[in-house]
């Protein structure tokens, strides 16, 4: 009895962290003869934080959120930020945007059975439509030598009606999400 309590509850427990994980679509891009065990300490791109015109993206909180989230995750792979006036190996900035979908599907609907030489009595379709917020955030690595993007990694996912939750759970859903998108950085060939 007390082995089916504890399977009961370790699955309950995966459940919760499957639900509660970000779902995002992952894509990576790199240059492949680009030397990336050089790279060692990095800097944000030295320019300002282009405006997407999307009013949930155009926020000092937002690009605060982003900017925590990947330097710790460069810090954890062990790069080290500097000054962008100390000549970093490389530079780091982000683009976010947010896309307005709708799915519809149709499925076909028989009600009624009127024998095998005539097939269904009434034949319908039924159509769903579904509209959401489609996210995406881009994080690109600029060579600072050869002023050339060298690693650009991206992940999209829809996005929840309401921005729920306390400034902490946004910023551990944002590193998350950012964690995901790097993971694959720096590529091994």
């Amino acid at each position: 009895m007390r082995t089916t309590a504890t399977r009961a509850g370790a699955l309950s427990l995966a459940i919760l962290f499957v639900a509660c994980a970000p779902r995002i679509k992952v894509a990576t891009d790199y240059n492949p003869q680009a030397n990336f065990a050089r790279l060692h300490t990095f800097s944000w791109l030295p320019r300002a934080q282009p405006k997407s015109g999307n009013l949930r993206l155009d926020s000092g909180l937002v690009e605060g959120r982003v900017r925590r989230a990947v330097n710790k995750t460069l810090t954890a792979k062990g790069f080290r930020e500097v000054a962008a006036t100390s000549e970093p190996d490389f530079f780091v900035a982000y683009q976010a945007a947010v896309q307005n979908k709708i799915d519809v599907h149709s499925t076909p609907t028989y009600y009624g059975y009127r024998g095998w030489w005539r097939g269904p009595a009434v034949m319908g379709t039924q159509t769903s439509v579904h509209q959401y917020d489609l996210g995406t955030l881009l994080i690109d690595v600029v060579d600072r030598e050869r002023d050339d993007l060298i690693w650009r990694g991206s992940g999209q996912a829809k996005l929840s009606p309401r921005d729920s939750g306390s400034p902490a759970e946004k910023q551990e859903r944002m590193d998350a999400v950012v964690e995901q998108i790097l993971e694959d950085f720096p590529p091994t060939s």
